[in-house]
């Protein structure tokens, strides 16, 4: 894919998407949670905190997006449909990510009267085998809240909340992906988001699709020593799909329909799409993998994370923060891709954390992230 359209122009650079994170507390326990694998305690963001963001984020040029997720379940918040009410009053594009079990009639009817712009949940399997590790058990649960919201918006003939579903994949799951599609009419989704699998744990790492896979060529140019094939669309059941598969393989430079499918190197969607994370307790990162200490597994090694914030609505505006000197410098080296190629890299001991690497010392490297490889996506 072709992600150069990302950056936002010099002339708008400027936030454009807001990730709020307001608890870190779930009502579920899934096997494959970040919070297996945290170094920290988390909390819930407090009204002050709350009302102190969505004054600075007033402050900002519009359009702007503010999407309720973070790493817990937004609707734990006591307060969670009057902090969605308060945003949407302010005028802003609201989100909101959810597990789904938590979407019973009142609260449908709420989003519905709230006309949230969008709902996004996490379904990733329709059996119980295939969302053992995930989101254990809660598919007939969650598939029941949508299907009664889909009926109640049809009801009221109301457009809002659009519903789309995130589907991290696995390998015990990725067989059920058409099945989830071909319920959409039933489930009222107009859209599924695929990501990757991000393992916290050295057993759910066997169940990864990413094994093999590279970000090479990283960012050269096409060559005689890897040229460019430029393909039109094919039938997917010729056997042009095995010599797809074979190029893709050679981690050749492969363009498709006129739409890029691979190399081109690594790329930053948060800081190229003009986005960033507030925690939970008001302190800012770059985006959402940076909010919180963690460890992942990658290749048979962990990597420990080292949270990296930027400032604090509690101490600094927003406006500040994002204009700081530290905080543009981190999007230009980010930008710019300044790190080294560890994604890539059979593996020197500077691969296990995040806080520098073999071209630099500047906290933090992001030679490994997942994200920017494009293995991992958020909405």
């Amino acid at each position: 894919m072709n992600r150069a359209a990302d950056t936002p122009s010099p002339e708008c650079d400027w936030p454009r998407k807001v990730y709020l994170e307001p608890t870190t507390q779930c009502n579920l326990d899934c096997a494959m949670c970040i919070r297996r694998s945290w170094d920290q305690s988390g909390g819930t963001m407090s009204a002050g905190t709350f009302e102190r963001i969505l004054a600075q984020v007033d402050e900002l040029p519009r359009p702007l997006t503010i999407n309720f997720s973070g790493y817990g379940e937004p609707m734990v918040h006591p307060r969670f449909c009057e902090l969605l009410s308060r945003a949407k009053d302010a005028g802003f594009s609201i989100e909101v990510v959810t597990n789904g079990t938590l979407l019973g009639p009142e609260a449908a009817e709420r989003l519905i009267d709230l006309r949230l712009d969008k709902l996004i949940v996490s379904l990733d399997g329709i059996s119980d085998a295939s969302s053992r590790m995930l989101h254990t058990r809660s598919f007939a649960i969650v598939a029941a809240n949508l299907q009664a919201l889909h009926q109640r918006r049809l009801a009221r003939n109301a457009a809002h909340p659009e519903v789309a579903i995130e589907f991290v994949a696995t390998r015990g799951n990725i067989h059920e992906l058409p099945e989830l599609k071909r319920l959409s009419s039933v489930l009222g989704f107009s859209g599924i988001l695929v990501t990757n699998l991000i393992p916290h744990t050295p057993e759910l790492e066997g169940e990864t699709l990413y094994e093999r896979w590279s970000t090479s060529p990283r960012g050269s140019a096409p060559s005689p020593y890897n040229p460019l094939v430029d393909l039109p669309l094919m039938d997917s059941h010729s056997p042009a799909d095995e010599v797809l598969q074979r190029l893709r393989d050679g981690l050749t430079h492969l363009r498709v329909g006129g739409a890029d499918v691979f190399g081109g190197g690594q790329r930053c969607p948060f800081v190229a799409q003009g986005r960033l994370a507030i925690r939970y307790d008001g302190r800012v990162s770059p985006c959402l993998p940076l909010m919180h200490g963690h460890t992942y597994y990658f290749r048979g090694r962990p990597k420990h994370v080292r949270a990296y914030h930027v400032g604090d609505v509690n101490e600094s505006p927003l406006k500040d923060i994002w204009r700081s000197h530290g905080y543009r410098a981190f999007r230009r080296r980010v930008r710019d891709f300044e790190f080294s190629p560890c994604i890539d890299c059979a593996g020197c001991d500077l691969r296990e954390t995040n806080q520098e690497d073999c071209s630099g010392d500047a906290f933090p490297r992001c030679g490994e992230c997942l994200w920017a490889a494009g293995l991992v996506q958020c909405p």
